[in-house]
């Protein structure tokens, strides 16, 4: 039986949507077209996230942008079944090492990895980067961030100058305008009972745990 170009699985967390990697784009985006169009309104208000490991962060964001038009909230936290069953025997294993990533992400671009990510650079807006451990960046930060992509809790973001369009960890969102700015210090998110706070790089109480 043919593997179909796009398909949409439910899952407790929300949707995830699953394409065929031996497909050219183009096809795939059109057909995302006609899937949702022929369920208009039936997806709206869901949360759903793109599965497709041969795609780009550009092409990524244009398929999720055709999400948002009827109505879809993207969620990079929503993980796919066998994504949850790997996690868990990571958990068991060594930890996944960081990626170091030396170079400016601009609009379109994207940082998926499952454990820590440092990055030497800014990231503009319209990048995106998600991991399933801490993110560091040593410049500034104006586009989405997501750590602790997988569930991990004890994640944290630090940035030389903190100013995202979105930022969660473990799926929790925080509110970009709660977040201080500092010109002296780093600013660094993390966890604390259920909500994201902030504070200065050199608090010891932020310091971002690997």
């Amino acid at each position: 039986m043919p593997r179909e170009l796009v398909s949409i699985k439910g899952t407790r967390e929300g949707l995830v949507i699953l394409l065929d990697p031996n497909r050219e784009f183009e096809d795939i985006k059109l057909h995302l077209k006609r899937k949702m169009e022929s369920s208009r309104g039936f997806f709206r208000g869901a949360r759903f996230t793109v599965y497709g490991q041969a795609i780009t962060g550009y092409q990524r964001t244009e398929l999720e942008n055709i999400c948002r038009q009827y109505g879809l909230i993207p969620s990079p936290e929503i993980s796919w079944p066998f994504e949850k069953k790997f996690e868990q025997k990571k958990a068991v294993s060594p930890g996944e090492p960081a990626r170091l990533v030396q170079c400016v992400l601009r609009s379109g671009q994207e940082i998926r990895h499952r454990g820590s990510v440092v990055i030497v650079g800014n990231v503009h807006p319209g990048a995106q980067v998600i991991a399933g451990g801490s993110v560091i960046i040593m410049g500034s930060c104006r586009g989405t961030i997501h750590a602790g992509a997988w569930g991990n809790n004890t994640a944290t973001i630090t940035a030389l100058k903190l100013q995202p369009i979105r930022l969660s960890i473990a799926g929790v969102t925080a509110d970009p305008t709660s977040i201080p700015q500092s010109s002296l210090f780093p600013v660094t998110a993390r966890l604390e009972k259920g909500e994201i706070i902030f504070g200065t790089y050199c608090s010891k109480a932020t310091c971002p745990v690997f």
